[in-house]
């Protein structure tokens, strides 16, 4: 049956599929990883289970029918923000998806920190009679995949892809990293004041804040990819400089013997982290193994989950490990991407969401769970135990 929805959003969900197809084919061309092996260690292990009970947290509102990525945010005293990529949209609330309509994003603001008892309210732009309309609002032929977000004081920040029409055969381009900085977090997102960081238009193709935003020894790090989405790299910022919503002249990393370089300095590009990455990805620093941990699904279609981790931001980041193998695989036709760490949710060691699709966009309806990002259950272990 062809509906609204899938008529629409077909040409995109195809093109992610495209985008994750290319990304694993050139992965294949290059080194596994640029950096020494021995830096993982060999007795930590990370186990995983599905939480159905917190999967709920994303079927609260029945207009809200699911949504590709799933960013999140710490706002503190109990709050998380959510950010969602295309989002199906039924604004009566009845049915299933069928003439739905598909926005670029949406958000949500989750009340506690335990997933499977929060409360979950979701956002998007909503006039009159008109049809759903993205949370972060397009600009003429231009549109905004979110990416990372960051509190910092009483502001937010958060990283935005710029997708624009091309002519190639996904018919769009990853044309780089806006950022936005929301001065007045804590009131309703409607009444949200956001202004756009100063940003000069950087020396390099690359899209920051896809890959996790960190704070750590008094500077903002921003992991992203470039827009093939298989190659890592980190640029900082001083943590008062982004507070202010200044992310010109950002610091790369240009290896170990080069270490930090202004932009505004280099000759060169910066230094790959990993060459195995995803274009979406997380990373964070989990005080029980002492350790920056990244996370990133692995291979095409029907997928894994991988880590691997590191004693810095930078590296060196030892070898990209899977610790799950989704229930989802055995779908014919599944796409399983975008996994995600939100080490600030409570009820295990670590929380952890991923992506769900079909190749065949009209077979939605046939699975109505995909397309709700996944929560999993995960604990580091070691070779005779817990942690």
């Amino acid at each position: 049956m062809k509906t609204t929805v899938f008529l629409y959003s077909k040409k995109r969900i195809c093109c992610r599929r495209c985008l994750l197809l290319l990304e694993i084919l050139l992965v294949g061309a290059t080194l596994a990883c640029q950096w020494p092996t021995q830096n993982h260690p060999p007795t930590v292990h990370l186990r995983a289970r599905p939480w159905p009970a917190a999967d709920r947290l994303f079927h609260q509102d029945p207009r809200w029918l699911g949504a590709d990525d799933a960013h999140s945010v710490d706002l503190g005293k109990g709050r998380v923000l959510w950010l969602f990529g295309d989002t199906l949209i039924k604004a009566d609330g009845r049915g299933n998806r069928s003439r739905s309509d598909m926005i670029r994003n949406s958000i949500g603001i989750q009340t506690g920190r335990d997933p499977s008892s929060a409360a979950m309210s979701f956002f998007w732009n909503q006039t009159g009679t008109h049809p759903p309309a993205s949370f972060f609002p397009e600009s003429g032929q231009t549109w905004f995949w979110p990416g990372d977000g960051i509190r910092i004081g009483r502001q937010l920040l958060i990283f935005l892809t710029v997708i624009e029409p091309f002519a190639n055969d996904l018919g769009f381009v990853m044309a780089g990293w806006r950022a936005v900085v929301v001065e007045n977090p804590d009131s309703p997102p409607g009444d949200w004041q956001a202004v756009d960081v100063l940003k000069t238009r950087g020396k390099f193709s690359l899209v920051l804040g896809t890959g996790g935003l960190l704070r750590h020894a008094g500077c903002i790090y921003a992991y992203g990819t470039n827009p093939r989405g298989n190659q890592a790299y980190l640029a900082r910022w001083r943590e008062e400089q982004a507070g202010e919503g200044d992310l010109s002249d950002p610091e790369w990393w240009c290896g170990a013997g080069l270490g930090w370089k202004r932009e505004s300095l280099m000759e060169g590009e910066p230094a790959v982290l990993f060459a195995d990455a995803q274009a979406e990805f997380g990373v964070h620093f989990d005080p029980r193994i002492n350790q920056f941990v990244q996370i990133q699904t692995t291979g095409f279609g029907a997928g894994n989950l991988g880590w691997r981790i590191a004693p810095r931001p930078e590296g060196p980041w030892g070898p990209l490990t899977d610790f799950y193998f989704p229930k989802e695989a055995s779908i014919p036709g599944i796409l399983i991407y975008a996994a995600k760490s939100h080490p600030f949710l409570t009820g295990a060691d670590l929380v952890i969401t991923y992506a769900t699709n079909h190749a065949d966009p009209e077979r939605l309806n046939d699975y109505p769970g995909l397309y709700y990002p996944r929560m999993l259950q995960c604990w580091f272990e070691s070779a005779g135990g817990a942690e």
